[in-house]
Formats: structure tokens, sequence, C-alpha cells
């Protein structure tokens, strides 16, 4: 189950944690934003808000906490004071986020300022540190040159993040404020979330879920196949070569490949016990392929912008996550008691209760389905419901996590 793993590089437990278990905290203050907000646009400012609490508070904060843990176990990649690491990109980032709400909460220039300077040093801070590690692995995997790929378009796309943070501090809209804003947008889904989402895919969905390995063919042509597209994409973009339709119609048949042979490594486990992560994994494919089809019958009809956001973010991205984080949370507890010599502990399988995944996962996907059907009728009671179940859904969440963490607080100093 554990091939491939070299487990005595792990960081400390406590390294990780902290990024997992503050997640949800963050998605349950997005969903107060969005509550607030008087109109469902991109504009408003508690929708900004609410978007980059759930983009960098619930999913880069949960990518970072992965990685710590990943590096060195998987790839090979170790973190010198990981704990140091963890606490400069944890706080960084928390702070980050914070002054960024605030900035567009009360528009004050020097919140923008402060924001785009805690989270630079945050996130460029463990970025860099991680790609130097990366680079040195010898003999380097699809899942290596998938996290290298992700990370390096992370870090352009957040440079034209910061770039668009500091126009709207400044006031400075250029004419190409839209071209680079569509870049930030491809940049971050495309190039750093799907491209790591399919390396960590590689890796965990064979080791969690006892399935057979992927085919490094297909590994090969999904990593680099997406990597060729974004490359070419700017010049698309900037020099109008008229050539979007074909850089969709590309990038929907690698999604869609993509998400065909996980659905089939997930329905051929070998394994057919009872697993709610499944239905999250299942859930997050799904609304993939929903979003991206969506995505490209934007190019023929006027379809409304944050239906999209919602399939790709919720749908995909944080499903996805919720199934993770129940499989990595207990695994590390249960791995790191173990280490200890301690073994009077519940199983993996046992330290979150089935029901209580059962419970959040219901919450979740039907937060979703009325999100989406509140979207598109524009029935803002509707979408009001919905966040509310999202917040009592990402509560939900964090007791549950907190369960498999309560067990190695209590029994850490045994």
């Amino acid at each position: 189950m554990f091939a491939g793993l070299s487990l005595d590089q792990a960081p400390p437990y406590k390294a990780p944690i902290k990024f997992f278990l503050t997640a949800p905290l963050f998605a349950i203050l997005a969903g107060i934003s969005a509550f607030f907000a008087n109109d469902f646009v991109f504009h408003d400012p508690y929708i900004i808000a609410t978007l980059h609490l759930i983009t960098i508070g619930f999913i880069v904060m949960t990518i970072l906490g992965a990685l710590q843990q990943m590096l060195p176990v998987v790839a090979g990649a170790v973190i010198p004071k990981a704990q140091l690491v963890a606490n400069i990109t944890y706080f960084s980032l928390t702070l980050g986020l914070i002054f960024f709400v605030l900035s567009f909460m009360l528009y004050q220039k020097v919140l923008f300022f402060i924001a785009a300077t805690l989270l630079l040093v945050g996130l460029l801070y463990f970025t860099s540190i991680a790609l130097f590690q990366l680079f040195k692995v010898q003999n380097k995997s699809y899942i290596v040159l998938g996290m290298i790929l992700s990370l390096l378009f992370f870090i352009l796309s957040f440079l034209v993040g910061i770039h668009l943070l500091i126009a709207n501090a400044t006031e400075n809209i250029a004419t190409l404020h839209y071209d680079f804003a569509l870049l930030h947008y491809n940049y971050i889904f495309f190039g750093f979330l799907f491209i790591l989402v399919v390396a960590l895919t590689i890796q965990v969905v064979p080791m969690f879920w006892v399935t057979n390995a992927f085919e490094k063919s297909h590994q090969k042509i999904i990593i680099f196949g997406s990597t060729i597209l974004l490359g070419i994409y700017p010049f698309t973009l900037f020099l109008d070569l008229g050539l979007e339709f074909v850089y969709k119609i590309a990038f929907t048949f690698l999604i869609f490949f993509f998400v065909k042979i996980t659905l089939q490594k997930l329905h051929n486990r070998k394994r057919k016990l009872k697993d709610i992560t499944v239905y999250f994994y299942n859930t997050s494919m799904i609304f993939l392929a929903i979003g991206t089809l969506y995505w490209f019958l934007m190019s023929f009809f006027n379809l409304p912008l944050n239906t999209l956001a919602l399939l790709f973010g919720l749908g995909f991205v944080v499903s996805l996550m919720n199934g993770m984080l129940y499989k990595i949370v207990p695994f590390l507890t249960w791995f790191h008691l173990n280490a200890k010599g301690i073994f009077t502990i519940p199983t993996m399988r046992d330290m979150i209760p089935i029901k209580n995944m059962q419970i959040q996962f219901y919450f979740h996907l039907s937060s979703l389905i009325l999100f989406f059907i509140g979207f598109s009728v524009t029935n803002s009671l509707i979408i009001r419901l919905a966040i509310i179940l999202f917040i009592l859904s990402n509560i939900i969440f964090f007791i549950n996590l907190f369960k498999s963490v309560k067990i190695y607080l209590q029994t850490e100093n045994i």
C-alpha cells in the first residue's frame, strides 16, 4: 500500500497538520463573507474576499500542507528545518490573507501593500525552497516533474496576481489588465492546480484506494500536454493569434482523458469497502468534467462566470481536497504515533467515524447543488441557503479532522 514511500524522512507531525486544520476555518470565513455580500458578482468586495479565502485560505493552505508531507516522503526532496519553514510559511500566509481581506473591505492602499508583502514572503519562500529541493532529485518521476511544473506556474500566476493587486491599490488599471487577469486565472487553475492534482492523484489514488498504478504514457501525455498548452497560451492571448478555441479543445480532451482514467481506477479499486472519501473523489472528477464542458461552451454562449468558479473551485478542487484530507490526516496520526512506539490506537479507518464523514459529504454536495440552482435562476435566497450549508459542511469537516488530531494530542506524551 505504501510502496515507494520514504517514511523516515517525514516532517514533524505538527508541520503540515496546522495547515490542514486551518483550511476549513478559512472556508467558514469565506462562507460568512459571501453571506453578507450585497450582490454575488466578482467586483463585490465581499465576493473578492470570499474567492481568496477559498483559493488561498482553503486550497493553497491545504496544498502547502500536503507538499510539506509529500516532498520528502514521496519525492525524496527533504525540506531543511521543516518546522521553521512551516511556521514562516503558515504565519506569513495567514496574516497576508487577513490583510488581503481587510484591504478590499476597507479599501486602504497601505493594507494592499502589507497583504502583498506578506503573501509574497510566505508563498515564494516555501515554493522556492520546494523547487530547489525538487530540482536536486536525481531520478525525477512524472510525479516530481508534475510538482516542479505546477510550482513554476504557481510562481508565475502569483507574480501576475501581485501585479493585479498593486494595480488595484494604485488605481492604475491598464488596457491589458483583463488579459493579465485571464493569464492569472489560467495559470492558477490549469497550471498550478490541475497539474498538481494530476501529480498528487498519480500518487495517492493507487496508495490510499489500492488501485493499479497510472500508466507512465498517460502521466506523460497529461502533464506535458498541459504544460505545452499553457506555454503557448500567453502568445495566443497577448498577440491575439485567434487560437483560444484550439487551446480550449485541446485542454478539454486532456482533462476528459484524466477524468476517465481516474474514475476507472477508483471504480476498479481492489478493496471494495464502503469509503466516503471515494464519493468525494468521484464528485470532484464529475464536477471537473462538467466545469470543463461549461468552460468550453462559454466560447459559444454568454454564460455566467460565477457558475464556472463554482464548478471548478468548490465542485472540483474543494471536493477533492475533502477526500484527500480524510485520508492524509488519519494516516499522519497513525504513522507518527506508530513511529513513537504507540500501537494502542484506532486504525486509520476508525479515527474518523464513517457516519460523520457521510453527514459532511451530504452537506457539501447539497450546498453545491443549491449553489448551481441559485446561480442558474439568479435567486439570492437559494444562494444564501447554499452558503449556510457550505458553512455547516466546513464546521463538520473541521470537527471530523480534529477527531483524528485529538488522538495524537492525547497520546503524544505517553
